[in-house]
């Protein structure tokens, strides 16, 4: 397998060599380049465009990396979750909007908008789920996989960079409409989602109060019933638009503004299973899931250059999302149904999320003198992120009897969930950059950033004392047995974790909660140097000190984690041009790896099919990178790169399936080192070109080998202390890949771009990504690993776009439509545990800008 992969990865490469001699290097320029490159933009250069992107790449010192909107509208490109997947590789974690970077996950990456980061919008995430972000309102994402002293230290994959559009040319305003259907939710006949939430998603539904619990008993105002819904068409519509304005005889203030609706739906079924070691399930379920999302976005963004030294910018964006999700399951659970013949037990499970994120930046760039020019950045960001309302439901169906019942399971089979989790989010960055002379530039600054967590959740479980018999149970309604009436009569009581609501409520009412706040300061110093017209190096060191609090009570334990770290980050960037067209570049840098919050703090997650739960005891990882790269620019909007890399990781974090009954998993150091290592290519080329016709592509490829010592001894050792319970893992063997690695990656896209007449073009994309297996989890003795299978999707967009200002465009996205599917790779074999297709969707869109 692993050499019919590096077969696959040697093949892209030889396409690209195939060519490589094909065309004509230009004569030799470099002498005439004399300053010291950097990537300021100044006019009305358009950023986003791909022809410049890819000259500002060969220009730089250092590494750079970027999907245009230009490049992304052509491809239908709406989310940037779906742009990075097109950078080499990146990879989209299913069921997310989360990416892989060289084979690692979200703990290992960093986001940042304009260079401040920015937090995410989901409490088990360390960053934004970017399919959130719209494209529309963007120049570009940067995909920054090598370090340097300016970018925060707190990354091992990458930085992704999303840089919010500033508008340039003539003033315009244009709209966008569109529809679209997912394949899967068409065909279902009804529709269902859970009673409560609205079309647009700004219905919030509010955890009743105490007194109401007192005073009233059930209190609970939404129904159990499912909500049938009858139109299940996603639909679309946005606005942009932009204008300068002259102030004075030097100033110009340029406006941007972006807003923006659409929802979605979807459909999907198939198998969820839990089984043990040797393979025998604990769940083995059939199972619906009807989905429904919201996105809200608006950003506008102001952009004052005071004259040809000063300029100032702001920027804020409101992003409203909303994600329902109805599941029904039916089959075998363990200690529910244990007699499978006669009995089948149902699990009902309704999810709605919202949240609510709000981001602000104020910046300015100052030409104090010729040589010093000083910038500045400062951002407030805040999150109000909640799951209001999560129901739950298990039953068993009897054949015999035709009828319903609660089966003798914990309280939790039944229960109502609220949680919420609000952040307040400072960051800053002061730097300056001084030009000694031509070949010499120092950097130096300062960055800060301090974040305030404040999660709190409680679980109303449904305590069941009804004997079987005695009660009515519709399993389409379970408030035919939920009620008012049936609390009264004492057919069920509300307990929390705490206690019992009816005779304890003072105790039993307090949410868990984990409260956190952390505070980063940085240093960093970064001088570039010419030492010949050929010969570049930057070198540079940045120091970081991490403090971080965490008090917490949950339904595990009680305490508090006080945690501070201090990091020396050294980086070092060199680039040698052969010619003008033709560049190598070494890079060498530390860097680190901090735990999720919600992989440290010690409260249980659950879902359907897995309980996770966070480990005091995570303390960051230590990472130390090489790059080496070779990148031909054969003519504008061309380039050609290949690049072999390399990590090393001490002390390794990594998500473990723990030595439980359950189907557990949380999250450990898990070894003292690991590492990553493979190839990278690129190929973006025009294949032909004559008069307004062009056929292009766009390829890239990913070979990664990687592996991580797995060791109980070690984790055993750090999880047993005074604030933290012992975690016991026994893994089968001593080393494994990395946790969410796969061994290969590839994108290739084919398009056709003609034009005709007044400013007519035709735009015809063909893109298709494939990704190879991945680990999921780290599986223990003879219950091996959680494997994500590979899978290969192809996408397809058409758009047409008129003179006149209007526009049409038809898609095809997942147009493949493959299994996903994820095993327990046992010794005695793979048991799979999840199985589904997530069906095509089809849409049309229109547009006009005048």
């Amino acid at each position: 397998m692993k050499m019919s992969k590096l077969s696959i990865a040697v093949f892209f490469l030889s396409c690209s060599t195939t060519v490589l001699y094909a065309q004509e290097t230009k004569s030799d320029s470099l002498k005439k380049e004399k300053r010291i490159e950097g990537v300021t933009i100044q006019g009305n250069v358009k950023k986003s465009s791909e022809s410049n992107i890819i000259s500002l790449q060969r220009k730089s010192v250092e590494v750079i990396e970027r999907v245009g909107a230009a490049q992304l509208d052509k491809q239908g490109v709406s989310d940037v979750a779906v742009a990075v997947t097109k950078a080499t590789g990146a990879q989209k974690q299913e069921g997310s909007g989360q990416v892989f970077i060289r084979g690692l996950g979200d703990r290992n990456n960093a986001t940042t908008m304009n260079g401040l980061p920015i937090p995410s919008n989901d409490p088990i995430y360390k960053n934004i789920d970017l399919s959130i972000i719209k494209t529309d309102m963007i120049d570009y994402v940067g995909l920054e996989k090598v370090y340097n002293p300016k970018m925060w230290g707190d990354m091992s994959g990458a930085n992704i960079d999303i840089v919010s559009k500033v508008y340039t040319g003539k003033p315009y305003f244009k709209i966008n409409l569109g529809s679209s259907v997912n394949t899967n939710a068409l065909k279902k006949n009804n529709f269902y989602l859970q009673n409560g939430p609205d079309y647009f998603g700004f219905k919030q539904i509010t955890k009743p109060s105490n007194a109401a619990f007192v005073n009233n008993g059930y209190v609970f105002k939404t129904s159990w019933a499912n909500r049938e819904v009858f139109t299940r068409i996603n639909s679309s519509l946005g606005i942009d638009f932009g204008r300068t304005f002259n102030i004075g005889s030097e100033g110009k203030l340029s406006l941007f503004g972006f807003g923006s609706f659409d929802n979605n739906y979807g459909y999907k079924e198939g198998i969820t299973r839990s089984v043990d070691n040797v393979g025998i399930a604990t769940k083995d379920l059939f199972g619906t899931e009807y989905s429904y999302g919201t996105n809200s976005t608006g950003l506008v963004n102001l952009n004052y250059k005071i004259n040809s030294s000063h300029n100032l910018k702001f920027v804020s964006n409101y992003i409203h999302t909303t994600e329902q999700k109805l599941e029904n399951y039916s089959g075998y659970i363990r200690d529910t149904n244990e007699n499978r013949a006669d009995e089948t037990a149902l699990l009902r499970r309704a999810n709605y999320k919202t949240n609510d994120l709000f981001i602000n930046q104020l910046a300015g760039e100052h030409q104090i003198s010729s040589p010093l020019k000083l910038y500045w950045n400062l951002g407030f960001n805040r999150l109000d992120s909640r799951r209001p309302d999560r129901m739950q439901n298990i039953s068993i169906y009897n054949h015999t009897t035709d009828s319903n019942y609660f089966g003798a399971s914990n309280p939790g089979a039944n229960h109502r969930y609220f949680d919420k989790l609000i952040e307040n989010d400072y960051v800053g960055d002061l730097h300056a950059d001084y030009q000694f002379n031509e070949n010499a530039k120092l950097s130096f600054g300062y960055n800060g950033r301090f974040k305030k967590s404040d999660f709190r959740a409680t679980q109303f479980n449904l305590r069941v004392n009804a004997v079987p018999g005695s009660y009515y149970l519709d399993s389409n309604d379970y408030g035919s047995f939920f009620n008012t009436n049936n609390y009264a009569a004492g057919f069920f009581d509300i307990v929390t974790f705490r206690g019992d609501i009816k005779w304890n409520p003072e105790s039993a009412l307090i949410p868990q909660y984990y409260k956190s706040e952390m505070l980063n300061n940085a240093g960093y110093a970064n001088i570039d140097y010419r030492f010949s017209d050929r010969l570049t190096a930057q070198i540079g060191v940045r120091y970081d000190h991490l403090d971080q609090k965490i008090n917490y009570s949950t339904s595990i334990k009680e305490g508090k984690v006080d945690k501070k770290y201090s990091k020396i980050l050294p980086a070092l960037n060199l680039k040698y041009s052969l010619n003008d067209t033709n560049n190598l570049r070494f890079s060498a840098s530390k860097t680190y790896t901090t735990p999720l919050l919600l992989e440290t703090a010690p409260y249980e997650y659950e879902e359907v099919d897995e309980l996770s739960f966070g480990n005091p005891t995570l303390y960051p990882s230590d990472n130390y990178n090489a790059d080496l790269k070779w990148e031909w620019f054969p003519k504008k909007g061309e380039v050609i790169s290949v690049t072999a890399f390399g990590k090393y990781i001490q002390n390794p974090i990594s998500r473990v399936t723990v030595n439980s009954s359950s189907n557990s998993v949380s999250f450990v150091n898990i070894g003292d080192r690991g590492h990553v290592y493979g190839l990278e290519m690129e190929f973006r080329k025009d294949l032909y070109q004559q008069n307004n016709t062009k056929i292009y592509t766009f390829l890239n490829g990913t070979y990664l080998n990687t592996s991580q010592e797995l060791s109980k001894e070690k984790v055993s050792a750090e999880t047993t202390t005074p604030y933290s319970n012992t975690i016991s893992i026994d893994p089968s063997k001593t080393k494994d890949k990395m946790q969410g690695a796969s061994d290969f990656l590839a994108n290739v896209n084919l398009g056709i771009e003609q034009k005709w007449g007044d400013k007519n073009t035709l735009d015809f994309v063909v893109s298709y990504s494939h990704i190879s297996d991945n680990i999921y989890a780290i599986g223990y003795a003879t219950k091996g690993n959680l494997v994500d299978k590979a899978i290969n999707m192809l996408d397809a967009v058409a758009k047409v776009n008129f003179g006149n200002g209007i526009g049409f465009s038809v898609s095809g996205k997942n147009l493949l439509n493959p299994s996903f599917t994820r095993v327990q790779d046992n010794t005695n074999g793979e048991v799979t545990v999840k199985d589904h297709k997530k069906g095509m969707n089809l849409g049309i869109g229109v547009s006009y800008q005048f």
